[in-house]
C-alpha cells in the first residue's frame, strides 16, 4: 500500500488530477479531482466507463441534447457511459469523477 499526493497526478489534456493506472498499477477503478474556475466548461464523455461525479463545492450544470441538470455541493449523479456532458461551473467549483472500466482495456 502506498500514499499518493492527488498533486503528483495532473493531466494536462484533461486539466484535472487522474489517479489511475500510472499511479496504481491497476486498470480497474480511477480517481478523478477537478477544480473548474466560474464560468469555466468542461466536457465530460465516460466513453465506455462507468463514473459518478461528485461536487465537492460549488454550483454547477451538466447538459446535453436532451438533459439539464443543476448540481449543488455535496451532490452526485452517474454518469452514463455512453453520454457526453458538458460541465458549467456556475461559481467556482471543486468535484471527484469515481470510475471504473465496464470492459477490460488499456489506455
Amino acid at each position: 500500500m502506498k500514499i499518493l499526493d492527488i498533486r503528483d497526478c495532473y493531466n494536462d489534456k484533461y486539466r484535472e488530477y487522474i489517479v489511475g493506472s500510472a499511479a496504481t498499477g491497476r486498470h480497474g477503478v480511477y480517481l478523478v479531482y477537478g477544480e473548474a474556475a466560474k464560468d469555466e466548461k468542461r466536457e465530460m464523455s465516460p466513453v465506455g466507463h462507468d463514473e459518478i461525479l461528485f461536487l465537492l463545492e460549488g454550483r454547477a450544470v451538466l447538459e446535453n441534447l436532451t438533459d439539464i441538470i443543476s448540481l449543488g455541493k455535496e451532490q452526485a449523479v452517474p454518469l452514463d457511459p455512453d453520454g457526453s456532458f458538458t460541465f458549467t461551473a456556475l461559481t467556482d467549483c471543486r468535484y471527484l469523477v469515481a470510475g471504473t472500466h465496464i470492459t477490460p482495456h488499456e489506455h
